[in-house]
This record gives C-alpha cells, sequence and structure tokens, in this order.
C-alpha cells in the first residue's frame, strides 16, 4: 500500500510527475493498470487549482511583496512553455496546412497560439482557429514526456495567458492521458526486457 500512495504523490510533483512516477511504479514492481491509473489522477489533482487560483495568487503575492522573486521566476519558465507549445502547435499546423505561413518570430507565435483573448475587432474564424491552435499546442505540450513540459507548466501557461477554463482542462487532461500511455509502455517495456535477459 506504502508504493501506491508513494507513487500517486510523486506524479503529483512540479517536475517527476508521470516521467518519475511511473518508471518508479514499473521499477517497484506495481501492476502497469493501477500505475497508469494513479499516476493520471494524481498528476491531474493540482490542475483545477492551478488554473482557477494561479493568476489570483500571483496577483495577490505582487501586490503584497510576497516572493516576487518566484513568481517572476514561474513566469518566465510559463513564457518558455508558450514558446514550445507554439513551434509544437505550428508544426502540426504546417503538417495539415502547408500553404499557411508561419509567425516571423517566436514571440508572435506564442502570442497568437497562446492568447484567446483576441481583440473584438477580429473576425471570428480566426478566434476559432486561434483557439484551436492553442488546444493543439497545449495537448502536444503535455502529452510528449520532455524535461520542461507536463501538466504543471502546461496549466500555468494557459492560466497567465487567459485560456479558456473549460478548453485548458480538457487539453492538459488528454495529453496527461496520453503521456501516460507513452510513460507505460516505455517503462514496463523496458523492466520486462530486463527480465527477459536476466534470466
Amino acid at each position: 500500500m506504502k508504493k501506491y500512495l508513494l507513487v500517486f504523490l510523486i506524479s503529483m510533483i512540479p517536475i517527476f510527475e508521470l516521467r518519475g512516477a511511473i518508471p518508479y511504479a514499473a521499477a517497484k514492481g506495481l501492476p502497469f493498470g493501477w500505475a497508469y491509473a494513479l499516476t493520471v489522477v494524481g498528476n491531474m489533482l493540482p490542475v483545477p487549482f492551478i488554473l482557477l487560483l494561479i493568476p489570483v495568487l500571483f496577483a495577490f503575492m505582487r501586490r503584497h511583496h510576497i516572493l516576487v522573486g518566484v513568481v517572476d521566476w514561474l513566469e518566465r519558465k510559463a513564457q518558455k512553455g508558450a514558446k514550445k507549445m507554439a513551434k509544437r502547435s505550428g508544426k502540426a499546423k504546417s503538417e495539415t496546412a502547408e500553404t499557411e505561413t508561419a509567425p516571423e518570430t517566436v514571440d508572435e507565435a506564442a502570442v497568437e497560439t497562446v492568447n484567446e483573448a483576441a481583440p473584438a475587432t477580429q473576425p471570428a474564424e480566426e478566434n476559432k482557429a486561434a483557439g484551436t491552435l492553442a488546444f493543439l499546442g497545449l495537448y502536444l505540450f503535455v502529452a510528449i514526456p520532455l524535461p520542461g513540459t507536463g501538466a504543471w507548466t502546461g496549466s500555468l501557461v494557459a492560466a497567465l495567458f487567459g485560456m479558456k477554463k473549460w478548453r485548458a482542462f480538457l487539453a492538459v487532461l488528454l495529453g496527461v492521458l496520453t503521456a501516460g500511455v507513452i510513460m507505460t509502455l516505455a517503462s514496463y517495456g523496458i523492466v520486462s526486457a530486463f527480465k527477459i535477459f536476466a534470466k
């Protein structure tokens, strides 16, 4: 029981998340179904709180000069995450529509992809396209388990750039489910391979 609880807790910790929890579960011999379920639930647990509370919390901390350096660092991390999301959604867009031209700079791509709060003068179709790209970028950012990505950073980016809460939550959930499958297949495949060669 202790191992199951530890796997659940590891999946909630920033940086580790699924990338750390599922390999740990595989190494400890937990059934892959339990490992997947525990880590997905654990990884998703902080997401609603991040999406709902982070902007308010950061504004409060700045107003009262509480750990402003930490807030600045997290906002810089969110900016980097937004750029990665823009790159990934840009690649996906180019695969489906090669005739469209990419934004000139990474910063422009981040703004167009992540920030759905478009001016009222912008056509509805463009707003919808920007929302779709933001969703796709966030999904890919969370789904591909690489260093610096994941549910925590993805939710932070979505919250600070004003994505719609339900859209951001759905994108993160789908990304976590996908990342969980990738990490489970990779981790348990490696463990099985070691067992075969150890015989």
